[in-house]
């Protein structure tokens, strides 16, 4: 049958007249374009993420992330040829994705008003104390802590109470919600420190400390560990998922409150020109949820297997055998799974190949809950700031695992000078967490009062050194419960 036969049906014109539009729009990119258009599709992807979506071009932005996911993964089942075809669609959408991009930011726009983080505390503050979390009310730094045997599912209490308006419009590592408690934990038949700091989200090595005990000595049942779980919330959002890279935290949110904030295993610092295991940041949504999901092992991973001399696998079916464990949600970031595991101590941990590793109780509980087109997004903060409704503040300083800041002592300043607080806080106290990188949130609040000092100074505080004095930094100190 003729072209024209075809074209003399109405109905099969319309069918094929979307397929010759898509064939003009993508024969210029073929042209140009080199046989294997895999490393630009790539390249591109990477240009349109330094950058996050404005509002008005989020679901285009997910549009790129999902076909070149797509075309990833035809890629490693061996079928090039379907993939370079959406490799090539991949650099189509970027492209046009770039022109809009770019004039949206040729555009003026509205300043908006300036927020401040306010030295005075309010005298109606918009947040109160959840009744049934004692150990977030305002309290000497000497209260004894309750003792409880948290259940396993929510390993990290996470409750707040409703956040005002202008919370996600604060300088970015900065809060009013601190989540978690301080606690007692009873040891169980089977538990070690790493497996204790999986369930918590803590590192291991300080509850150790903390609790005075050898690492090397097995732990006893019934043993009493005091145990901080406490976190400064890195963002807020309306719903959805945040997940902060170094304080290895999921927190879930519905109506701008953490439904759940849950401990994780991230990516591996691993930076090379052949591979890249660091998880991505990026703003991304939940394409679909799974069951039982088979593993198709990548291409990287199957050579990583050759190299350590393994057995190299192609396909993992669902099983107790499967890295995936029972539940995935798969996110359009490329290549990025949420999912459970079966190596419950390297949670809290950068041990996955990029991936996002859940606790197996924690993951089936979040995987009832969220549904797709969940959006989310992965950021960076090691550095992050609270500030109590009664003028007590803190910091919490993460390991800058993956080397994205030069200088966490410039980054700590700055949020600090940000939020007009230089004159509040102790910058001996500053400098002993940013030297502790202890994971917690720590109270350096000085000797000022917001009575004292109300307006800001633009001079660098005279008893800030030039460089922290670790040698004389003291403990590790107890931390003050704070309200929101």
């Amino acid at each position: 049958m003729s072209l024209f036969c075809i074209m003399g049906n109405t109905s099969m014109r319309y069918l094929l007249l979307p397929v010759l539009i898509l064939s003009l729009l993508i024969a210029p990119v073929c042209s140009a374009a080199t046989p294997n258009h895999r490393n630009e599709a790539s390249s591109a992807l990477e240009r349109i993420q330094k950058n996050a979506p404005p509002d008005s071009l989020y679901d285009e932005y997910n549009s790129i992330i999902e076909t070149f996911s797509k075309a990833e993964l035809l890629w490693e089942q061996n079928r090039p040829d379907d993939a370079e075809n959406l490799f090539r669609l991949v650099l189509l959408k970027s492209s046009l994705y770039e022109k809009k991009f770019d004039s949206l930011q040729r555009e003026p726009l509205a300043q908006p008003a300036p927020v401040s983080f306010r030295p005075v505390p309010a005298e109606n503050p918009s947040t109160t104390i959840p009744a049934h979390m004692p150990e977030l009310s305002l309290s000497p730094a000497t209260a004894p802590s309750k003792e409880t045997t948290p259940p396993a599912t929510n390993p990290v209490p996470a409750t707040s109470a409703g956040q005002s308006a202008d919370d996600a419009l604060r300088t970015p590592g900065t809060a009013r919600m601190i989540v978690g408690n301080k606690l007692t934990y009873s040891v169980r038949k089977g538990d070690s420190l790493r497996l204790i700091g999986a369930k918590f989200g803590v590192n291991w090595r300080l509850v150790a400390r903390q609790n005075r005990l050898n690492p090397k000595k097995p732990l006893k049942p019934g043993q009493k560990l005091t145990i901080n779980t406490k976190r400064i919330v890195p963002k807020i959002v309306q719903d959805g998922i945040v997940i902060n890279i170094p304080d290895r935290t999921l927190y879930f949110f519905r109506n701008r409150k953490v439904e759940k904030a849950l401990p994780v295993a991230l990516g591996m610092s691993t930076l090379t020109d052949l591979v890249i295991w660091q998880t991505p940041t990026g703003k991304f949504r939940i394409l679909s949820k799974i069951k039982d999901p088979a593993w198709h092992v990548p291409a990287s991973i199957q050579k990583e297997m050759e190299q350590e001399g393994k057995a190299v696998k192609t396909f993992v079916p669902p099983g107790d055998d499967n890295p995936l464990g029972k539940y995935a949600l798969k996110t359009s970031l490329p290549g990025i799974l949420i999912h459970s595991t079966i190596a419950p101590e390297s949670i809290y941990t950068f041990s996955s190949h990029g991936c996002i590793r859940v606790l197996a109780s924690n993951m089936e509980a979040i995987f009832n809950e969220v549904t797709t087109n969940t959006r989310g997004e992965i950021i960076y903060q090691p550095v992050k700031l609270a500030r109590s409704d009664n003028g007590l503040i803190f910091l919490e300083v993460h390991r800058d695992i993956y080397d994205r800041h030069k200088n966490l002592q410039a980054l700590a300043k700055q949020l600090i000078t940000k939020n007009n607080l230089e004159l509040l806080v102790d910058w001996d106290k500053v400098n002993a967490s940013l030297q502790r990188k202890a994971g917690v949130p720590e109270d350096i609040t000085g000797s000022a009062t917001p009575k004292h000092v109300q307006t800001r100074s633009n001079q660098t505080p005279a008893s800030y050194p030039s460089k922290p004095d670790f040698k004389t930094a003291s403990p590790a100190m107890a931390i003050h419960p704070v309200s929101n």
